[in-house]
């Protein structure tokens, strides 16, 4: 009877293990699994503004107008000067910026959609894409001193990953990326990761919007689930199969099953 109980318990405790372990088919992406909601399908769209952006500002004046250089010197691009080129026998200059306007303080999108420029005064900028607020910006620096144009940049350019794909919050190289490139940035989802259940989480003027979908799926690709925006946070949350940490390597459960089964024998044998 005693010896019965024995394998019984050592045959639950290897099926509860088993049943614990991450198997390919829970962590390779782009499978051929059919998604149970509907799919929507959707290009990158380009980002709008919405309150609480910042906006970076560099102003390019026309000419040798040293009065309106001076008007917006704060917004304006810095050079640096790196001698003569030897074919042409000219000064080479080279603008000494990057993907934001480093000299000058960003500008605040504020709750009412409105953002404040020097002598220009308010702008209403909520729901603009950053090519509408260049062109309108650039439409109002041109009536001051025709030629004068503005580059227009977002600041805060950043998405959050939370869950099993760690807690962090990473720049973006653009405004608009697929998932899956803002995981590769991210690094690598844990064993333990659900991937058929990410959700993101997305900030409008209108409120927080969530999606939620199975990453492992290639239907995803060219959906509304494929591209993310500034703000954006991923969660990851971790799978109900997690059991006794992250054993996951041969050697690791084989020694867990056999600490595992020796621990009942003794408690049978006790008891």
């Amino acid at each position: 009877m005693w010896n019965k109980i024995k394998i019984i318990g050592l045959f639950l405790s290897i099926i509860c293990y088993c049943n614990s372990c991450v198997t390919n088919k829970q962590t390779d992406l782009l499978q051929d699994i059919k998604l149970n909601y509907p799919q929507l399908t959707a290009t990158a769209e380009e980002y709008k503004i919405i309150p609480g952006d910042q906006l970076s500002v560099t102003v390019y004046t026309a000419g040798d107008n040293d009065e309106t250089a001076r008007m917006f010197a704060g917004y304006r691009p810095n050079f640096t000067y790196q001698g003569l080129n030897e074919s042409t026998g000219v000064n080479v200059g080279s603008q000494s910026r990057g993907l934001e306007n480093v000299w000058s303080k960003p500008i605040m999108v504020y709750a009412d959609g409105t953002m404040t420029f020097p002598y220009i005064g308010k702008m209403y900028v909520q729901g603009l894409t950053i090519l509408q607020v260049r062109n309108l910006l650039s439409e109002k620096l041109d009536a001051i001193d025709a030629g004068t144009t503005a580059d227009v940049t977002l600041s805060n350019r950043y998405f959050s990953i939370l869950g099993e794909a760690g807690a962090n919050r990473i720049t973006m190289p653009s405004t608009s990326m697929t998932i899956l490139e803002a995981l590769s940035i991210a690094g690598n989802i844990g064993p333990y990761g659900d991937r058929s259940k990410v959700t993101v989480i997305r900030q409008t003027a209108t409120g927080s919007e969530t999606k939620t979908f199975d990453l492992r799926s290639k239907e995803i690709i060219d959906t509304e689930f494929y591209y993310i925006q500034p703000n954006d946070v991923i969660y990851i949350p971790q799978t109900s199969k997690k059991f006794l940490d992250s054993t996951t390597s041969f050697s690791g459960v084989f020694g867990l099953l056999l600490s595992v089964s020796s621990l009942i024998v003794v408690i049978l044998r006790v008891f």
